[in-house]
């Protein structure tokens, strides 16, 4: 027997006639049998199942992600960097006999995901194929490139706060640095003059590198490191000496295109591939998951909203309750995105930007919205005393809109925000949890309107 999910629906109550003259204006206008109708409780059906989410942009990212990160419940994710670097300047010129002492990648840390005492391994790769500028790339967009690395940094702990001093005795801030092997350096130094021109003769011979976390021995990290790509320390730096000098340098800047390359992977063993194999599509499933780097997202269907016939929607709310446990690596997100979907299942539009300030602001009466943002909210519960996690979305002018016949009920998809940047997940009560107070439910307060 298909379980359901009560949607509670609030009906205003009209008053006597006499108790509310002097506040409704224009009541004197409308005939008695327009009036409000008292409070009902509808029954509506609610399916909720998890399957895999759709790409998103990550080239214009504020900070790119590497690493790699594992979890008995929501299975592993990767996260590697596909970027251009470019000339410092114009008719670059290295000196008469040019002599590559070292080449190193700097990455300017901009944050830390996970444990932070987890190590990481890190390979460097030279393109094979051209990044487009004036294009968005997407999360699952792949560059080919050659298997044997420029570089490479084995067993390494991300020192996100310690200070680098390098060689010379000058002091730098916080970053990674990667070993390139000096032929790498020294091909570019002895580069003629034409390929030095500028950036399009020079990305011609360096399409791009691929910054790739590499799996460890012992499996998968479990941290994610975040550089910030456009800062002056972030580049590959040539160490080098010439004819006439020594101890010179030159960096070349990541200013070209850059993307995130993302790879989600789902043991058998896991909740996550239970829940992507046994998808309950009829009835739904007892627990559903979201998950960052485009991992995972939950399906929400309401195939009964349509028996609301001849109603006014004062209010439409959404309520997820998470499934929450403190042990867990990955973090619930701090936001959750409800998209609406189209006939094929797909969002009806292409998550491009994760500005802060966009979803602070959004607003359901917003003709036109097409995204719904839900804020992780935080409650003790009266009867256990112990914390609850839910995510809430105002749904109210979409709700209408079906209901009058200008946009067609095919649910949403519940996606992490920014999930172009974010690994956090998190488990969401289903329609069949064991569990009422996990179940998720739609609360509909609506005017009735006689005909």
């Amino acid at each position: 027997m298909n379980k359901v999910v009560y949607l509670l629906i609030g009906g205003l109550i009209v008053l006597a006639a006499s108790c509310r003259k002097d506040n409704f204006i224009g009541e004197e206008l409308l005939p008695e049998e327009d009036f409000l109708n008292s409070t009902r409780v509808d029954t509506f059906k609610m399916i909720t199942y998890t399957d895999y989410d759709d790409s998103v942009v990550t080239s214009q990212n504020p900070f790119y992600a590497l690493g790699s990160m594992t979890s008995e419940f929501y299975g592993k994710a990767t996260a590697g960097i596909f970027a251009q670097v470019v000339l410092p300047a114009n008719n670059l010129f290295f000196g008469d006999n040019p002599h590559v002492d070292s080449v190193v990648l700097t990455l300017d840390y901009a944050s830390y995901y996970g444990d932070t005492t987890a190590t990481h391994c890190v390979s460097v790769y030279r393109l094979t194929e051209p990044m487009r500028n004036n294009r968005n790339y997407y999360s699952n967009q792949q560059f080919h490139h050659l298997n044997i690395p420029v570089g490479k940094k084995n067993e390494f702990l991300a020192k996100t706060r310690d200070s680098v001093t390098l060689a010379d005795g000058s002091i730098w801030e916080p970053h990674l640095r990667i070993n390139l092997f000096d032929a790498f350096g020294q091909n570019i130094a002895d580069l003629d003059s034409t390929v030095l021109e500028n950036d399009t003769t020079f990305l011609q011979y360096l399409q791009g590198l691929y910054i790739a976390a590499d799996t460890l021995t012992d499996g998968y990290s479990r941290g994610m490191m975040y550089f910030d790509m456009s800062s002056v320390i972030s580049g590959v730096r040539v160490y080098y000496s010439n004819s006439e000098a020594d101890s010179l340098s030159v960096l070349f800047p990541f200013a070209g295109v850059k993307t995130n390359y993302f790879t989600n992977n789902f043991p058998v063993e896991t909740p996550a591939y239970q829940a992507l194999t046994n998808q309950d599509t009829i009835n739904g499933d007892a627990a559903t998951y979201v998950k960052g780097f485009t991992g995972l997202r939950t399906i929400i269907k309401l195939p009964t909203l349509t028996d609301l016939q001849d109603v006014s929607i004062n209010k439409a709310e959404l309520t997820f309750t998470a499934v929450y446990d403190d042990g867990r690596l990955f973090n619930p997100p701090p936001k959750l995105l409800l998209i609406p979907q189209d006939s094929l299942g797909h969002n009806t539009y292409i998550v491009a930007f994760y500005s802060e300030e966009y979803f602070s602001t959004i607003i359901d009466d917003n003709l036109g919205q097409t995204s719904i943002g839900g804020t992780l909210l935080k409650s003790i519960s009266p009867e256990t005393g112990r914390t609850i996690y839910q995510y809430k979305f105002i749904i109210t002018r979409h709700v209408q809109e079906i209901l009058e016949g200008s946009l067609d009920n095919n649910g949403f998809a519940l996606s992490v925000v920014p999930g172009n940047r974010i690994p956090n997940a998190v488990t969401l009560g289903g329609v069949n949890s064991l569990r009422d107070t996990y179940k998720p439910y739609l609360t509909i307060t609506y005017t009735t309107i006689n005909k």
